[in-house]
């Protein structure tokens, strides 16, 4: 597909309501094609009461097995262990183990008939780590022991590009991997039992260092900066890793940080923190937001939401009001504006160097680079109510209205066309160095620039005119992730053959760094 017959593809009879939005931080990287498997919903199970599948056959009998079993446990010392899954089927046991056998050993037994899947145990409500023995959580006059177990399918990861950027993995994440992510030059993934494995350059967080000791469970979910990585447990601490200065290390703050973290946002090379008192915590390079300045006693209760561009935050309180710090040529000054920013504001927007507030009433109120967006003096008039959302692309802004209309302003001409076309449906836009790639509603791809940096794609162009759902970028290539799971890639990208044929299927995330590609694969 020509960048030319964007034209055609962009009228208003394509027109949908589209189903996301995309800011720097939180939703430039997203792939919008799910790739969650179903799994037990053991949450749910834990907050149910009288449930009891310790005693219990398939058909809900008694067991006559329970009291000749303890009786040899006492005997031997052992504990006779069962476990059954959340259903109550009985996937292990009874069987006589000794107290000290440890539940790593159960969970790989349990994963030999279930390959791509790994699994949590539980005693009651309480999961079991890998490292704990049986009498951990046997009681003291207890001969056995009842547990369940939770599958959850699992992945593995493909790499390829320059090695030290992410381009080689270990065989530590050729499977049981649920989640990857990617900085600027390296990549991390969420294992089974929330562990996190970095790959890549040491001073993008592709060495975890002395965040290891913490990172070995708990994890939930990874925040990625452009330099360092900050994983939220589920204790809610948040651990960063990666270049100190750019928000690798939390420094005076981390005490900050070990309970009650909501939520993290990045700036590229600084972080900011939401705790549940509603108080920011800042860390990383000053002049990106690491320090707050004169902005930190506003952001010390009633903050509601974070949002950044890369080289500035801004905090949305409780009664509408945005606090800004940061780079001020990025969003972090917003005092031209600060009269409108003082209430009313309902959600707010940024690209990579401006910000755009929605107020009460749908009028937008922009800041920041003057050139990407943080001037919309130009269309202010259509701005200045009715707008219901608003969408971007790395320069421009695309504001839709009640009427059905959309109002662009931002950078060039494509910058522009690439925040109209996610307005109007479209799935991704990525860019490279020098190069531009976008998805429209259909999942046919177009791509504009240099060719050396992926601004051609002829030679893969018939793979590229439908089906496809999301988007990665090196600085010279691109990948293109396709509904049937298969990748398509061109650009400055060497790929091996044995590389190349692992990519035909099974497919469910992509991600880039600045020489390397990761996929998240399902190889069963």
């Amino acid at each position: 597909v020509t960048w030319a017959s964007i034209g055609s593809i962009l009228t208003m009879s394509n027109f949908r309501a589209p189903h996301w939005s995309s800011g720097y931080s939180a939703n430039a990287e997203r792939n919008v094609r799910s790739r969650r498997a179903s799994e037990d919903d053991w949450r749910g199970w834990k907050n149910q009461r009288g449930w009891d599948a310790r005693s219990k056959d398939k058909s809900g009998r008694q067991e006559p097995w329970r009291a000749k079993q303890e009786e040899v446990a006492e005997s031997t010392g052992s504990l006779t262990v069962a476990i059954r899954s959340i259903a109550g089927e009985l996937l292990l046991g009874p069987e006589a183990l000794t107290s000290s056998c440890l539940i790593a050993t159960l969970k790989e037994r349990l994963r030999r008939d279930r390959p791509g899947h790994g699994v949590r145990l539980l005693c009651h409500t309480q999961e079991l780590m890998d490292n704990d023995s049986l009498a951990k959580h046997a009681a003291a006059d207890a001969s056995s022991l009842d547990l369940s177990a939770v599958f959850k399918k699992t992945y593995g990861v493909v790499t390829w590009g320059e090695a030290r950027y992410g381009g080689a993995a270990g065989s530590e994440v050729q499977n049981g991997a649920l989640e990857l992510y990617s900085s600027s030059g390296a990549f991390a993934v969420i294992k089974e039992g929330g562990s996190v494995v970095a790959w890549g350059h040491g001073a993008y967080g592709g060495d975890v260092g002395p965040a290891a000791s913490q990172l070995g469970s708990g994890v939930v979910s990874i925040v990625r900066g452009q330099n360092a990585f900050v994983a939220l447990k589920e204790d809610g601490s948040a651990v960063p890793w990666g270049n100190a200065k750019l928000g690798g290390r939390a420094g005076g703050v981390a005490k900050r940080l070990l309970s009650g973290i909501k939520k993290v946002q990045s700036s590229g090379e600084a972080f900011a923190a939401l705790n549940e008192a509603g108080a920011v915590v800042t860390w990383g390079q000053d002049v990106s937001g690491g320090n707050a300045g004169r902005a930190a006693q506003q952001l010390e209760s009633s903050v509601t939401a974070l949002y950044s561009s890369r080289g500035a935050f801004a905090a949305l309180k409780s009664g509408g009001q945005v606090v800004t710090w940061g780079n001020g040529h990025c969003g972090g000054d917003s005092s031209s504006v600060a009269a409108k920013l003082a209430h009313g504001v309902v959600e707010i927007f940024s690209n990579s160097t401006a910000f755009a507030a929605l107020k009460e009433g749908g009028e937008v109120v922009t800041w920041g680079n003057p050139s990407c967006g943080g001037d919309s003096s130009s269309v202010s008039a259509q701005l200045s109510n009715g707008v219901l959302t608003v969408y971007n692309s790395a320069a421009a802004f695309a504001a839709l209205k009640s009427d059905g209309s959309l109002v662009t302003w931002g950078a060039s001409a494509e910058a522009r066309l690439a925040a109209d076309l996610l307005a109007r449906g479209g799935l991704a836009v990525k860019s490279s160095a020098q190069a531009m790639a976008m998805v429209t509603e259909g999942g046919a791809v177009m791509v504009q620039g240099d060719a050396r940096s992926g601004g051609d794609c002829s030679a893969v162009e018939q793979k590229l005119r439908n089906g496809v759902v999301s988007l990665a970028s090196t600085q010279g290539a691109f990948a293109a992730l396709k509904d049937n799971g298969s990748v398509v890639t061109w650009g400055r990208c060497e790929i091996s053959d044995s590389v190349s044929a692992q990519l035909g299927n099974g497919v469910l995330a992509i991600h880039g760094t600045q020489s390397a590609f990761a996929a998240l694969k399902d190889f069963h």
